[in-house]
């Protein structure tokens, strides 16, 4: 899964699902190699069944998330959605630190769950803790309700940010992809340390 965060302007970029653009990345080519061992990384997967309980405490809205952009929530930035209403990518404000910090306590990861009766997978694009936070709200993706999303939502602003995504589409959204880190870290402030001490 490729995840992409540019320190020069403090943004960032989650593909959630396959591209072209990360068919041409490597992790060779990231500052993500400044902080950690590149055979370290990982997005771990979890069978964890009753998570759907978890997901039960939290509203489930009836809008679809496209139906209630701007409406019941804004965005800080904008999140893709294709043509049915499923979510390509998350745009998000995300400085080097936080992101060094995200890759280091394994925010990402894939938990195999049960809920609504039905298999789905959840993947957590910020801590736990974060993530499962009972007044987060979960938005359906399609009509089908087979895609949705968990938005943290600020009460004042109602600016909204991408929690998780929660699937039972792994055509759309493939384990494998998930599974595979690509952490792209451009613009590192340590790759200048390193650079301006060495000169």
């Amino acid at each position: 899964m490729l995840i992409t965060c540019d320190n020069s302007v403090q943004m960032g970029y989650i593909y959630l699902m396959p591209n072209e653009a990360a068919d041409e990345c490597t992790l060779d080519k990231s500052d993500i190699g400044l902080y950690y061992d590149l055979n370290s990384l990982s997005i771990p997967r979890i069978k964890w069944l009753s998570m759907g309980q978890n997901l039960n405490q939290m509203p489930l809205a009836t809008r679809t998330y496209r139906e209630a952009v701007d409406k019941a929530f804004y965005c800080e930035y904008w999140n893709d959605l294709d043509n049915e209403g499923y979510m390509m990518g998350v745009e998000l404000y995300l400085p080097e630190e936080s992101f060094v910090t995200l890759v280091a306590h394994q925010a990402f990861k894939l938990y195999d769950i049960r809920w609504r009766n039905c298999d789905f997978r959840v993947l957590t694009l910020e801590a736990y803790h974060d993530v499962f936070n009972k007044r987060n709200v979960i938005y359906p993706l399609t009509k089908e309700k087979d895609a949705f999303v968990i938005l943290g939502i600020d009460p004042v602003t109602k600016i909204a940010k991408v929690m998780a995504l929660i699937s039972a589409r792994d055509d759309i959204y493939p384990i494998d992809y998930m599974r595979k880190p690509l952490f792209i870290l451009a613009n590192s402030s340590r790759y200048y340390n390193e650079v301006s001490s060495m000169t």
